[in-house]
């Protein structure tokens, strides 16, 4: 027969312990507990981009990426995700917003343009998103050119805006348009990586790979549209992204 379940006919003796240390005890935790995560609140809402922190222009935020060290003004940030739990200001990687021409900050242009990167209305800049990354080891695009990107080009180099080669490395049948568009004149030079959705062709977006130092690279996306002023892009890009170093 199985066994019946003992049921107990009166409550356990004391452990003659004392409950006003126990309700101390939870106490303290609770004002830890609390203390940690007004401490979390704190410091992110100097970090991560929010409504108000990206239109408030507040003071710049140290901040460090691998090897590189920036102060950055909140309005500019859009994200980041932290390298180790252990220290508060070192991130694996940052995402920046910015919008061109001008490479100003998106809460100056509040309501005037579109997070896609794109807009065909009159005054309306496009979005730039950057991201600098510590990524030690990555191969890049202009490494890949000869032994990748070239092989499975179709067709030969085409002509592209303001004196940019253009390799189409889209398959038959596919469901967009790949293109690696690139300067000749310099080795080491401009390259980005385009792809358009074939059912929102408008909206090409395009990316670029910069290596600013050992274990720091910086990429930002842009879209195709503005191709004709790469020069000009790449430069001030950078240059923005120099003024935010410390070291």
């Amino acid at each position: 027969m199985p066994e019946r379940p003992v049921i107990p006919l009166s409550l356990p003796a004391p452990i003659g312990g004392r409950t006003r240390g126990f309700t101390f005890l939870v106490l303290a935790i609770c004002l830890v507990g609390a203390a940690h995560i007004a401490d979390r609140v704190t410091f992110w809402s100097k970090v991560w981009l929010g409504t108000e922190t990206a239109a408030s222009g507040d003071e710049p935020v140290f901040l460090t990426v691998g090897p590189g060290q920036f102060r950055i003004p909140p309005k500019y940030l859009a994200g980041a995700r932290r390298q180790s739990s252990g220290t508060d200001n070192r991130f694996r990687s940052l995402r920046l917003a910015m919008i061109w021409p001008g490479l100003d900050s998106p809460g100056l242009h509040s309501g005037r343009f579109q997070p896609a990167g794109m807009s065909n209305q009159p005054g309306i800049g496009s979005t730039i998103q950057i991201e600098l990354e510590h990524n030690p080891g990555r191969r890049s695009l202009r490494a890949r050119m000869d032994p990748f990107y070239r092989r499975l080009a179709r067709g030969g180099e085409l002509a592209g805006p303001n004196g940019l080669k253009i390799l189409n490395l889209s398959s038959h049948g596919g469901s967009g348009t790949e293109l690696i568009v690139y300067d000749p004149s310099v080795q080491n030079g401009f390259i980005a990586r385009c792809l358009r959705q074939s059912s929102q062709p408008d909206n090409t977006v395009c990316n670029r790979a910069v290596v600013l130092t050992s274990g720091l690279e910086l990429r930002y996306r842009f879209a195709r549209k503005l191709l004709p002023e790469w020069r000009q892009l790449d430069t001030a890009i950078l240059q923005k992204i120099d003024t935010f170093r410390t070291r």
